[in-house]
């Protein structure tokens, strides 16, 4: 059942010269929602923290919001190190919506 979902990420990690913060982010966003939604990100630095706060939206196939978180966090195991363990807190929303003819979608 397709449905609509809404994320919002916000991570935050002490100022390095490595690996650009927004990069990473936007990498595994990517990965993870490549074809089933977009995304936009916000950076600043303050007081030598980055701050990211990413945005998410689109249609997948999940029934609620563990279903999302589920999938989440088993298909970003591999990438835990790169920017999830900076994750300091998030909002989730799916929206289960029916089919109501060609090209259109109803929320249920």
């Amino acid at each position: 059942m397709a449905s609509e979902f809404m994320l919002d990420l916000c991570f935050i990690r002490e100022e390095h010269a490595e690996a650009p913060f927004l990069t990473l982010i936007d990498r595994q966003l990517n990965e993870l929602f490549s074809g089933k939604g977009t995304w936009y990100i916000e950076h600043k630095m303050e007081d030598g923290l980055e701050i990211a706060v990413a945005e998410v939206k689109g249609i997948g196939t999940w029934d609620c919001e563990d279903d999302l978180l589920a999938y989440i966090e088993e298909t970003a195991a591999d990438h835990i190190a790169d920017c999830w363990e900076f994750l300091q807190g998030y909002n989730v929303q799916v929206i289960q919506k029916i089919d109501a003819g060609s090209c259109r979608l109803k929320t249920r």
